[in-house]
């Protein structure tokens, strides 16, 4: 038997980010649109996308670490040799603008920073960065917490996190960066999330009429409905009152599943609540979402 060397992977390990490369990328991107190439480039991998509209996003995937007994997962963005390691926080920076430089020249317009479970099946976090603000956003992560996004000398971006100090950096990555299992989910910004990927305006003077189709959960129109007229026009999470619809008489206002159904949420009437448009997307993206939605499932639990 070969002697294992302090960097040499284990099968397990290996067979993991082999399922996370090969068949949970694919699936996620294929939501963006026509999965156009799949290669590895001198240890790169990048998947081309071709959205309905506008040019293709040539993705450069990055795996991050199983979450273990903590839960907290890291994409390494480079492990440099010795004669270039990470020592400091300029040579961090020095290091992944390089590696940024490396995936740009092979064509990547984009990062994604992949987690899943410890079997590699179940995506955790999907982020998209530009690739040219991927330097920008360890900058923002170092100034967070220098020792953590240093990682001894390997420069590493947290994208999901139970720690304290792990979260504060999750947080800032998910400002800086397209949530794609928020987007695959919610429909309403699905379109527009794939604009923003595009980091510079297509435009046409004369837009073409698509029919675009993606992957959805079923919901029943049921409890949407019982949970609107619930509310009766009025916001339960702040109480503010929805404008008139073109009928005169109703209000409007947006259902919410509190837990997400990709993370196993119920479409049931305990797990669904009206809310406006504010505090629908904070729900969504604001930096208390955590707290919203131990709030939101309170506020459900004495409404039924």
């Amino acid at each position: 038997m070969a002697e294992k060397t302090p960097y040499s992977r284990s099968p397990e390990s290996t067979s993991r980010e082999k399922t996370m490369r090969k068949k949970l990328a694919p699936e996620l991107l294929s939501n963006l649109g026509k999965i156009i190439s799949d290669r590895l480039v001198r240890g790169m991998h990048f998947i081309e996308v071709q959205p309905n509209s506008g040019p293709s996003l040539v993705i450069w995937v990055k795996c991050a670490w199983k979450p273990g007994k903590f839960g907290n997962c890291a994409v390494q963005l480079d492990f440099p040799g010795k004669d270039k390691r990470a020592n400091t926080a300029k040579d961090t920076i020095r290091v992944v603008d390089e590696k940024a430089i490396r995936a740009r020249e092979r064509g990547a317009t984009h990062l994604l920073m992949l987690a899943a479970d410890n079997e590699g099946h179940k995506a955790l976090a999907a982020n998209i960065v530009p690739i040219e603000k991927i330097t920008h956003l360890t900058k923002e992560c170092l100034s967070i917490d220098e020792s953590l996004t240093r990682n001894g000398a390997s420069p590493s971006i947290y994208v999901v996190a139970h720690g304290e100090r792990q979260t504060k950096i999750v947080n800032k990555v998910r400002r800086l960066s397209t949530d794609l299992l928020n987007i695959i989910e919610d429909t309403i910004l699905f379109s527009d999330a794939i604009d923003d990927l595009v980091s510079y305006p297509i435009g046409s003077i004369s837009p073409e009429k698509k029919v675009i189709s993606s992957g959805s959960y079923s919901r029943d129109p049921a409890v949407r409905t019982y949970v609107l007229n619930k509310a009766d026009g009025q916001c339960e999470y702040c109480g503010e009152v929805g404008f008139l619809l073109s009928d005169g008489v109703s209000r409007y206002l947006e259902s919410h599943h509190i837990i997400a159904l990709a993370d196993a949420g119920q479409d049931t009437i305990g797990n669904v609540i009206a809310l406006c448009p504010k505090h629908h997307r904070e729900a969504h993206y604001g930096l208390k979402r955590n707290d919203l939605e131990s709030q939101m499932l309170k506020i459900v639990k004495k409404r039924n």
